[in-house]
């Protein structure tokens, strides 16, 4: 396995960069009193600062600063076409955070954005107003698609305040897609039915290469045990799985891994695919140059990058193979490009 060289461990939000429009926004009062510190510099709009030309992701990603915005327009989008809505009538995600704290070689946002500090939008309250119309039908929303709230709720609290809204909407669904082993704002909560927790599992040669400032596997294995026994619904997703010359050695054992800690019968889903993209952000990590990942000769078909169909296959029999071991097939969810 070659990949390019570990970043360090990131310095977090020396600079709070605010928008004139919510400097008096409750969430910005608590965030700018819990980073006293950091230099805070007023701005008329975030693209000023987040969509500014050259800049350089993978210096950022080692000094992330923090945006507090007002987001203008839409908060919920439809889910895409390389996310699975698990069957609901409808399947929105919630863009309220631009950014992830996490610095993964495979992650779409370096394709997506500009930049890799973080866009906070504050006015959250706005996209539960947009949302409501439509909770008269069962509907799916996916609160981590552009970032991983849970890494970030002792900053942002958004977690927590959907789970609140949650609770007074029964045709509403939430999926919490995290590598956190932050689970405080948890604790605090009545579990929801109708809230899954979503967590990424990889193998730890795959976390150290590719995955960097994320929580272990065996972090990631203890939050999601805490999870279960506080009694929350919880899936397990091996996705995206990044094949390297070493699959054999680490996907197939990491299944073991995963339910020698991890009661099968407690999960809702084991969720497994592999690694797929839109060419265009495909296009925009090679600029990157930052991972071996960017490069791999993927197949595309209309717009998408994803391994050879004989490969992609070879990858989903094997783990399937191995998963069928622990859990019903019924319960493994995959994803594969329709041919």
């Amino acid at each position: 396995m070659s990949t390019s060289s570990t970043p360090s461990s990131p310095k977090l939000f020396s600079h709070l960069y605010i928008e004139k429009a919510v400097l008096n926004h409750p969430q910005t009062l608590a965030i700018r009193a819990k980073f006293s510190s950091s230099h805070t510099i007023i701005i008329d709009h975030y693209k000023d600062v987040f969509n500014r030309p050259n800049q350089s992701f993978a210096a950022q990603s080692d000094s992330k600063k923090l945006i507090l915005a007002r987001k203008e327009g839409k908060f919920l989008h439809e889910g895409s076409q390389y996310s699975d809505g698990f069957d609901h009538e409808q399947f929105f995600y919630a863009s309220s955070v631009m950014g992830c704290l996490y610095d993964c070689d495979y992650c779409y946002l370096q394709g997506l954005y500009p930049s890799a500090n973080t866009v906070l939008f504050v006015n959250l309250e706005d996209a539960f107003a947009q949302l409501l119309p439509y909770l008269g039908r069962d509907t799916l929303v996916a609160t981590s698609y552009d970032t991983d709230t849970l890494a970030i709720e002792s900053l942002t609290h958004q977690t927590s305040t959907w789970l609140e809204f949650a609770q007074h909407h029964p045709n509403l669904y939430l999926e919490i897609r995290t590598k956190s082993a932050n689970i405080n704002a948890l604790k605090n909560t009545l579990p929801n039915e109708r809230v899954t927790l979503a967590w990424t599992l990889s193998p730890q040669a795959i976390i150290d290469a590719y995955e960097h400032s994320t929580p272990s596997l065996s972090k990631r294995l203890s939050a999601i045990s805490e999870a279960i026994k506080l009694g929350w619904k919880v899936r397990l997703c091996v996705d995206p799985i990044i094949h390297t010359d070493d699959f054999e050695t680490l996907y197939p054992p990491l299944i073991e891994t995963i339910f020698e800690r991890i009661d099968p019968n407690a999960i809702e889903h084991l969720t497994l695919g592999s690694f797929r993209m839109s060419q265009s952000h495909l296009r925009s990590l090679k600029k990157l140059r930052r991972s071996d990942i960017a490069f791999y000769p993927y197949t595309v078909k209309d717009e998408m990058a994803t391994y050879p169909e004989t490969l992609e296959t070879a990858i989903l029999e094997k783990m399937l193979a191995k998963a069928t071991n622990f859990i019903p097939i019924q319960r493994i969810r995959t994803w594969q490009r329709q041919s």
